[in-house]
């Protein structure tokens, strides 16, 4: 039975719910205030009734505990059981998420403080001025005089690729920057600059925050810790993504042809590989030859290439739905041999040097080849065309997909090849090059058949 104590005016109502698994007693308080003017023994009376319903109402959430904050919770959430149900390196960026963007605004809340109209506010704040990633540029390049990168890289814990790309005076995150501070013995101010831009965070980033919110709260529900997800009511965010960019069949032989006549013939089958298999980056830099049977022109997509404790390493998809086979045009495994054979004089050529001879693509080290120095070699082939300028890798994935969905492949074929669970991923993706080819489909009909008849 509740505890009733007479406050002044008030009654403090006290529910003790046993213990929980640090041994300290669990309790619930809540205050009771009588109505005006009645007698002393009415109040009491009151007050008993109250706390007899009261009661009655929060029992069957014996564990509950509201009066944590969110950055109690969240930490309990990364380090009880996000480790079970995520992999490392989504959970490194689902929790980067939140730490960056939710945390700040709410961090300090008491979990039953957090309200559906609170979590509005937050996500229209994100979308309009939320963008909190931090963006740093090397001083000057100078202090790295000296250095030889690849050794001072492994010092600092970063990839190659990071160093070079300082160097050349780009951009990189906090994390990055602070490791090559302390790599120099220097403070991060001292040998960077913070030209960070403040901008709105995009509506499929917020809503990407809003479900790694939500599956926090969900996990604390079904623990009874909370009582239920505020993010269940919040109002969702709204999606201003642009549809997917991509090249039509005449500028896909353009941009063949540039790739020909350019003198990295490994790029080149890169690219031809993205275009006819619909392949993510990240899947590419990871095949190994034992991936591709040039025999019968079978593709297995089996990992993906993702950056863990400062390293990259190979790792299963996210989804079982990822893990897939592609079958090949014959031209592309033409291609492929003709790859292999050099590679394999290459690496002869360099004999010890050369870092993993599974590799299908590799730097020039025979290590893994990163989605974003291609990305940088693709910029420059196309520098100065009539191509559009912002194309990128992700780009020949939706080139790949337009492809299939104007030669009238079924959308469910078109999604195993993508690796898309549901056709719905693929229709919502692609859904303007599906209305493209649906009106093209209609105006074929309409000169074949109506307008002779006019």
């Amino acid at each position: 039975m509740a505890s009733i104590r007479k406050r002044g005016d008030t009654y403090t109502i006290t529910a003790y719910m046993g213990y929980d698994e640090t041994g300290k007693q669990r309790k619930k308080t809540t205050t009771f205030r009588p109505p005006d003017g009645v007698t002393p023994g009415k109040a009491e009376k009151l007050a008993k009734q109250f706390a007899a319903v009261w009661e009655e109402k929060i029992r069957g959430y014996v564990a509950l505990d509201e009066n944590r904050t969110f950055a109690e919770l969240a930490e309990w959430y990364y380090s009880t059981v996000a480790p079970s149900t995520l992999k490392p390196n989504v959970l490194v960026n689902y929790q980067k998420g939140i730490y960056d963007h939710i945390m700040p605004v709410i961090g300090r809340e008491k979990l039953k403080n957090i309200t559906p109209p609170m979590l509005d506010s937050l996500f229209a704040e994100l979308q309009k001025s939320g963008n909190m990633e931090s963006s740093f540029r090397l001083k000057d390049k100078s202090i790295l005089d000296g250095v030889k990168r690849e050794e001072f890289a492994a010092k600092a814990g970063v990839s190659r690729s990071i160093v070079f790309n300082a160097l050349a005076g780009k951009t990189m995150r906090r994390e990055n920057a602070e490791k090559i501070a302390a790599a120099l013995d220097m403070k991060l101010d001292k040998a960077f600059d913070d030209v960070t831009e403040r901008r709105g965070l995009s509506g499929a980033s917020t809503n990407k925050l809003k479900l790694n919110l939500s599956a926090i709260f969900t996990a604390a529900v079904k623990k009874e810790i909370m009582r239920r997800n505020p993010c269940k009511l919040v109002t969702p965010p709204k999606v201003d993504t642009a549809p997917a960019a991509y090249l039509d069949e005449a500028q896909c032989h353009k941009l063949l042809d540039l790739l020909s006549q350019q003198d990295d013939f490994q790029f080149e089958v890169i690219i031809n590989l993205f275009i006819a298999s619909g392949i993510r980056a990240g899947e590419l830099s990871a095949l190994y030859w034992e991936d591709i049977n040039l025999d019968t022109g079978m593709m297995f997509i089996r990992h993906t290439l993702v950056h863990v404790g400062g390293e990259y390493v190979r790792q299963e998809p996210k989804t079982a739905d990822s893990t897939r086979r592609i079958i090949l045009p014959e031209y592309i495994i033409g291609l492929l041999k003709k790859h292999k054979a050099k590679q394999a004089e290459r690496r002869f050529k360099m004999g010890g040097r050369y870092k993993n001879p599974d590799l299908v693509f590799t730097n020039k080290s025979g290590g893994f080849y990163l989605g974003t120095n291609m990305n940088g070699k693709l910029k420059k082939v196309i520098a100065g065309t009539d191509l559009p300028q912002d194309l990128h890798l992700h780009s020949m994935r939706h080139t790949h997909a337009s492809l299939l969905i104007n030669s009238d492949v079924a959308a469910r074929v078109i999604a195993d090849r993508l690796g898309h669970s549901t056709t719905k991923t693929t229709l919502d993706t692609y859904s303007h090059v599906f209305a493209e080819s649906e009106a093209r489909a209609m105006q074929a009909i309409d000169m074949a058949l109506f307008r002779q008849a006019k």
